[in-house]
Parts: structure tokens; sequence; C-alpha cells
């Protein structure tokens, strides 16, 4: 779920980002007005997990910054994104905002705040030489980053190392996260994936 666009009030991108946090998000991106600067959070990730750009912030320093710029989150929970809607509809701080996931429960949770969705967009299927794709358990990581920043080689790698024990399916989850720089990725649902995944080795 992402908003806040540039042709809103600063304070209203900070009042967005600020309804984000409520919600218990497990991914959030944003960043700070005056100082440009970039903050990434995912649930799991520490700072000891930091590496090369990729690097963490805990919601609390988010939290703290005044000048936040609009941004985006992930969800686990159902409840949390109606709730979000909700709340961002009776905010209604004339920013719009984008909300990705199955269409039936999208068209619910909008339903249930009183309004209808803009606009509509779908995939319109894979074609080509879909036989060389990765398997489908792989492949629903992966396209869980828009712009395939994670790799199904990593995928296959990381559900290795859980499967032999030498990393938790959390850190798992995480490392693959960091790839994901649009910071779109659901570690909580790559997290119930790689389990399911591995137990098919």
């Amino acid at each position: 779920m992402g908003g806040g666009g540039r042709g809103v009030d600063p304070s209203k991108r900070a009042k967005f980002v600020e309804i984000l946090l409520k919600h218990n998000p497990v991914g959030l991106s944003t960043s700070d007005l005056e100082t440009r600067r970039r903050f990434r959070y995912v649930k799991g990730w520490e700072g000891s997990k930091d590496s090369g750009i990729h690097k963490s912030a805990p919601l609390e320093e988010i939290k703290a910054c005044k000048t936040l710029s609009g941004g985006s989150a992930v969800f686990a929970n159902f409840e949390d994104v109606k709730a979000v809607i909700k709340e961002l509809v009776e905010a209604d701080l004339g920013a719009s905002v984008v909300v990705s996931g199955i269409f039936d429960k999208v068209h619910e949770a909008l339903k249930e705040a009183g309004k209808d969705p803009h606009t509509v967009n779908m995939s319109a299927e894979t074609f080509g030489r879909v036989d060389l794709l990765p398997e489908p358990k792989v492949l629903e990581i992966t396209t869980m980053c828009g712009h395939h920043m994670v790799s199904s080689n990593l995928v296959k790698h990381l559900a290795g190392e859980v499967k032999e024990e030498r990393m938790t399916a959390e850190a798992a989850a995480v490392e693959m996260a960091k790839q994901c720089t649009c910071n779109f990725f659901n570690v909580e649902r790559a997290r119930k994936l790689l389990t399911e995944y591995i137990s098919f080795f």
C-alpha cells in the first residue's frame, strides 16, 4: 500500500505514514524530507543484518522523524489492511492510494470503508517459454518483488540452509526481503511459503 505523493502537503504526507505505522506493518518505506535519507523497515531485520547498500531502520527511528515524506507499507493481516484503509478514508488527505492484493479482499476492504476503486490493474498472465521459469513454489516467493530483485537461486539456496537447520525461516525471509529495494516484499508471507517449499524437498 503506497501513497502521499509529491503534490501533497508535507504535513499530510507525514500523517499518511503515521497511519501506516499504527497498524502493524511488516514492511515500511519512507524518507526524511529534510535530509533525504530513506528509511526501510522490515520485520525481523536488525542492524546486525545490514549489508552493503541494504540498511535497516527500526520503527522507533521512523516514528521519531518529524518530516516524513509519504511512503508505502506491507501488511500480513487483513484486519490491519482494513483498518488502514478506513482511517485513510476518514483522514481525507487528498492523495491517491495504491492498494495491491487479492481482488476480492481489496474490494471487501474498500466496501467496508465506503469507497469504490478508482482504477483496477491486473496481470495478463505469463507468455513465452514458461518452461524456463522456476518451479511454482519458488515463483510464489520471487514474484512478491515487482522488479524481480529476489533471485530464484537465492530462494533455493536459502531454502537449503533452512532445511539443513543452518538458518531459521525468519532469517531467510529477511535476507530475501533485503534484496527488494522497493520494499514491497512481504516477509511474513515469504516465511510461510519457504516453510511450505522445504517440505517438498
